[in-house]
C-alpha cells in the first residue's frame, strides 16, 4: 500500500508571477514562429535575451543563464549552425569568444520587438490602460534592487 502524502498548495505571488511569465513567453514564441522564426519554439531560443546587439562574452552568457558551460555552448552552436549567431574571438581573452548576432539574428531581434509590442497590447487590452500601467509600475518596483 502506498502511503498518502498530504499536498498543501498555497496561492502565492511566486506562482502568479511564474504563470504570468509562462503565458507571456508562450504568446511571444507563437508570434515569433508566425513571423518565420520556428526555432523560437525550441530551447535554444533561451540564449537570445542574453546576447546584446554589440555582442556578449560567451562566459557572461553562461554565468547569466545559470546552466553548465557545455549546455550553453551547445545552444549557441545550434544557433550558429542555423545562421542566427556567430562567435568571434574575444580580444581580451585568447580562449574566449564573443557571441554576436548575424544579419539573420538581427532580423529576428527586430521581429521580436514587434512581437513584444503585440503581446503587450493584448495584455493592455485585457487589463485596461490604468490596470496595465499600475501593473508595470508594480513590476518595476519588485524588480528594482533599491
Amino acid at each position: 500500500m502506498v502511503k498518502k502524502v498530504d499536498y498543501i498548495a498555497i496561492d502565492h505571488i511566486g506562482w502568479r508571477l511564474w504563470d504570468a511569465a509562462a503565458v507571456w513567453k508562450d504568446r511571444f514564441a507563437a508570434e515569433m514562429v508566425a513571423a518565420g522564426h520556428d526555432w523560437y519554439a525550441e530551447a535554444r531560443s533561451s540564449v537570445m535575451p542574453y546576447v546584446s546587439v554589440n555582442g556578449t562574452r560567451q562566459a557572461d552568457i553562461v554565468a547569466r543563464m545559470g546552466l553548465s558551460k557545455q549546455a550553453v555552448q551547445q545552444l549557441i552552436v545550434d544557433l550558429e549552425r542555423s545562421g542566427i549567431l556567430r562567435r568571434d574571438p574575444d580580444p581580451d581573452d585568447g580562449r574566449g569568444k564573443i557571441v554576436r548576432f548575424t544579419q539573420r539574428g538581427l532580423a529576428a531581434q527586430q521581429d521580436g520587438q514587434k512581437a513584444k509590442r503585440k503581446v503587450e497590447a493584448e495584455i493592455r487590452e485585457k487589463l485596461g490602460d490604468r490596470a496595465f500601467d499600475d501593473l508595470m509600475a508594480t513590476l518595476k518596483k519588485i524588480g528594482s534592487e533599491g
